[in-house]
């Protein structure tokens, strides 16, 4: 408003008294408008003052009794309030206090100075390197770094990082050498992981922000062109300083004997911080790695470079952990520079198919010696290649992906070897590729490999593409046929060119996505059912990241960068007669008479004969309800429902919008575009709901399905509105709400899974009880369960009545008590003859009226709870003992175990319909075994 007003006064022609008299207005127009603000805010927003937090000199006056009488406690809440209260607008003098009177309390304080050391990383959240310098008494960094306290180490990393981020401030501290060793040598001792990461993090923001310009630099990478205009002056620190070189080889080496020196676990965990560090900084600078800087300290250590001595003189390839680490170091270093498909505008290795830092273990011998350990494992003990057998399969692999021509240019028995040892790993049964003992890491290998590479080792009929099976499933395998089904990743030249297409390179990104086509042929060829299977794989919920990965392959096809097979693509490659793909003519004799023009592109493979018939009705078919999985989705903790129909509709929408892309193209598509705008922006919400619908039932409309009424057309338009208009949508939530909403949700399950959440249900009989059998309720084992009616109930006192007794046993002034009907002057051992029993069925009758009231029961929608039940049951069948009845013949055994297990035991209960506190229907088996047949 203040900014249209004033341009307002400017495009208007005034006479000059009249400007005069605006300007003069113009003061007092903004002042109202910052009157109404603050009434509105609650706060100033015109005053330049900054207030200070409310608890400060609460805090200042605690700090400083602490400091007088160190044996003093620490408040906690009081600082944790202050650390609150801190924000962007507190007074830039309440930090600068804070950290004096932290930094002169630290040596004094008695307890763990974690409360103040945090308070001081807080308070100086908002300052710059230049307000931490001009503190007073100054900032004692190398005393912080010494300290043999980690919270301590932290702050002093905390406020030194803030110099990464101006160049001007990384000078400064580059300018201090004892400052910077110590750096150095914090990070590659301390024994604390947090302080070593933080301590990396600083001396990284330091080299990052004064990376010199590339041309200042006699070589530069790629990465180093994105340079903030530093000068240089604290990489010159690192690796031109003495001091701080030094460090980097003797605080690693092991063979510094010296007496005080580390011990050697100490120093291997120091060697592989050095290398993660190297790899990084080869990103930036590749020339200070690789090449000579301190002769006199690089000789002591009989290596050529900081990256000869980590890679050849550093590790003990004994310790098969530390081998381990190297291997690893070895595959980082293949990803500098690595050129792939690609052909970099400037080149500093000795082709334009490798790179520095290939050249480099080329050069000593460490390519080669891993290319051995992967072809011939003997060469390592069992223990050792237990550990080692990955990473030496994660180098091959990264080797064969980014480095494709290189590979292609090695010797033919050398390729050869690699695609047998390939063959070889994936020749198991079938019962190890459904029990999870797939060989994960050949298959990594497998789907690194050029695509040409593949191709041309079907000419031999050695093709280990043709091995991997899709029936039983398996997640590994799956991945590795949808990453060379799909073809190689879309270029990105901003930085690059394109590699020869003119048939001078084994392979490049267009006989790559001729490749991928050819495989798919040829797999669809030798396994003519694969679509079947990948169907079925993705159908099986039970089986989580076999679903989702059989989904992500149909994804993967759908979306796939293939290429025809032109004249260009298929040209002959000069010396060599190897990696020639096929024609057009020779590939269609790989498809089915039928089938015709072979489909150019993943979409279209997907609408062609077998994947038309398969893949196309179960995209189409609606996602699988929480009713049909693990007890009506109850058991469905980790959303596997809801995760595989949110993939399916992703590979729905990516099939819509690729038909849309390729729709006028190919004749017949434009129908199926128009058929997928009905289903690509239907969110898989219908059924989503938790138990499908209540008590376990069909949603309404679920009865008419495809599969019901194949030929039937469902009306899905929508009801129209008058007048039209859009619906208006919540928006989407931010990462701030998000996180609330996660939070609450997490809170809420664990109050729910805790152990004193329990809801006393109102139907339940005893909720329906008085106050004092409430009271006495147990949340813990009263609560009903489903499970509960299946559970033999004990009683809690033995039940005497009832049974037979040998009276003349027993003491006489017992007899009453046990058997009140007792007479002993009557009958034989004392029992009373007994009548016929009046109104006590038979067990056959009596089972016919439990069923009767189970029908009449089930008409009313009566919710009957197990003790109504039982004390119906014990009318019926029980009979009183002090009724002068006939003597039932009965199965002593059997009573005997039924009263010690309570009497409660009836077989027949087992198969009760699922009539429980849940519902008539029951409430995930569709109510036990028999439902209201009358069967017996």
């Amino acid at each position: 408003m203040e900014l249209r007003f004033v341009f307002a006064l400017f495009a208007t022609p005034l006479s000059f008294p009249a400007v005069v008299r605006t300007i003069y207005k113009v003061p007092l127009y903004l002042s109202n408008v910052s009157q109404q603000l603050e009434k509105r805010l609650g706060y100033s927003v015109t005053s330049d003052k900054m207030a200070d937090p409310s608890s400060y000199d609460e805090v200042k006056t605690h700090l400083q009794h602490v400091l007088d009488d160190p044996s003093t406690p620490l408040d906690i809440s009081l600082i944790d309030k202050l650390k609150l209260e801190l924000t962007e607008t507190t007074d830039r003098r309440v930090p600068g206090t804070l950290l004096t009177l932290i930094s002169q309390l630290l040596p004094v304080l008695q307890e763990d100075p974690t409360p103040i050391t945090t308070l001081g990383i807080k308070a100086t959240t908002y300052f710059s390197f230049t307000d931490i310098r001009s503190v007073e008494p100054p900032i004692d960094f190398i005393a912080g770094f010494k300290a043999p306290s980690p919270p301590v180490n932290l702050l002093a990393l905390a406020l030194l990082r803030k110099a990464g981020r101006v160049p001007s401030d990384a000078a400064i501290v580059a300018g201090d050498p004892e400052l910077v060793a110590s750096l150095v040598e914090l990070w590659l001792t301390t024994t604390s992981t947090a302080v070593a990461q933080a301590a990396f993090d600083a001396l990284w923001a330091l080299l990052e922000i004064d990376l010199a310009s590339p041309l200042e630099n006699e070589t530069h990478t790629h990465e180093a062109e994105d340079s903030t205009g530093g000068q240089g002056l604290f990489w010159r620190r690192v690796f031109a300083d003495k001091n701080v070189y030094g460090r980097l080889f003797s605080l690693c080496s092991l063979t510094n004997n010296e007496p005080g020196a580390r011990p050697q676990r100490e120093r291997t965990v120091s060697q592989g911080r050095l290398m993660g560090f190297i790899v990084k900084a080869g990103h930036l600078r590749w020339d200070l790695i690789s090449s000579s800087q301190i002769p006199e300290i690089e000789v002591k250590y009989d290596a050529s470079s900081i990256l000869h001595f980590a890679a050849c003189r550093m590790v003990d390839k004994n310790d098969f952990l530390m081998h381990m680490t190297l291997l690893s170091f070895f595959r980082d270093l293949l990803g500098i520079e690595a050129p792939s498909l690609r052909a970099r505008v400037y080149v500093q290795s000795a082709s334009t198919f490798s790179s520095p830092a290939l050249d480099f273990l080329i050069a000593h011998g460490l390519h080669d010696s891993v290319l051995e350990l992967y072809l011939d494992e003997t060469k390592l003990d069992a223990v050792d290649l237990q550990y080692t057998r990955g990473p030496i399969m994660a180098y091959i692999a990264q080797y064969a992906e980014l480095y494709p021509n290189h590979l292609l240019q090695n010797p033919r028995s050398l390729l050869d070897k690699i695609i047998s040892r390939i063959s070889e790993s994936l020749g198991i049964s079938s019962s190890q590729w459904a029990h999870g003992q797939a060989p994960a890491g050949q298959l990594v290998i497998l789907s690194s490999l050029p695509r040409v590479l593949l191709v041309e080792a079907s000419k031999q009929g050695v093709n280990p593409l043709l091995a991997v099976p899709t029936s039983p499933p398996c997640r590994e395998a799956l991945d590795a046929l949808a990453k060379i089904l799909h073809g190689p990743q879309k270029l990105d030249l901003s930085d690059s060119m394109e590699l020869n297409t003119s048939g001078q390179t084994p392979t490049d990104w267009h006989k790559e996505a001729a490749a991928a086509r050819v495989l798919y042929f040829m797999y669809l060829n030798e396994h003519p059912n694969f679509w079947t299977d990948i169907v079925a794989a993705a159908d099986i919920l039970a089986m989580k990241d076999v679903s989702l990965a059989a989904i992500s392959f149909m994804k993967a096809v759908i979306t796939a960068n293939w290429q025809v097979l032109s004249g260009e693509v298929i040209s002959h490659v000069p010396d060599t007669s190897r990696y020639q793909l096929p024609s057009e003519e020779a590939l269609g004799t790989l498809s089915p008479a039928t089938q015709g023009l072979l489909p150019s592109s993943g979409v279209w493979a997907t609408l062609t004969p077998p994947a038309l018939t398969i893949l196309l009705p179960y995209l189409f078919k609606p996602p699988r309800s929480y009713a049909e999985f693990v007890a009506g989705g109850a058991g469905d903790t980790q959303n596997i429902v809801w995760k595989v129909a949110t993939a399916k509709y992703e590979v729905l929408v990516a099939l819509y919008n690729h038909l849309k892309e390729t729709g006028g193209q190919v004749t017949g598509f434009e129908d199926i575009v128009q058929a997928l705008d009905l289903y690509s922006f239907r969110r898989p919400s219908s059924n989503m709901s938790r138990f499908g619908a209540k008590k376990g039932r069909k949603l309404p409309g679920a009865e008419f399905t495809w599969e019901a009424d194949p030929g039937g057309e469902a009306d899905t338009a929508p009801t129209p509105l008058f007048p039209r208009y859009n619906i208006p949508r919540a928006r989407l939530l931010n990462p701030r709400e998000q996180k609330q909403v996660d939070l609450y949700r997490a809170l809420r399950d664990r109050f729910h899974d805790g152990p004193y959440y329990s809801v006393l249900q109102s139907t339940s009989v005893t909720a329906r009880k008085d106050e004092a059998t409430r009271a006495h309720f147990d949340p813990f084992h009263g609560m009903p369960t489903y499970s509960g009616k299946y559970q033999k109930q004990k009683r809690d006192r033995p039940e005497l009545k009832g049974r037979p007794y040998v009276m003349k046993f027993f003491p006489r002034q017992l007899w009453k008590t046990i058997q009140p009907n007792f007479n002993p002057s009557v009958a034989m051992d004392g029992y009373v003859p007994q009548g016929p029993r009046i109104g006590v069925k038979r067990g056959f009758e009596d089972e016919e009226e439990e069923h009767d009231v189970e029908d009449t029961k089930r008409r009313k929608g009566a919710d009957e709870d197990e003790d109504e039940r039982e004390e119906r049951e014990e009318e019926v069948d029980v009979l009183d003992p002090d009724e002068d009845q006939e003597e039932e013949i009965v199965d002593n055994d059997f009573e005997d175990d039924e009263d010690e297990m309570g009497g409660d035991y009836n077989a027949e209960q087992y198969f009760d319909a699922g009539d429980d506190e849940y519902g008539d229907d029951g409430f995930a088996d569709g109510g036990g075994g028999g439902g209201d047949e009358d069967t017996y």
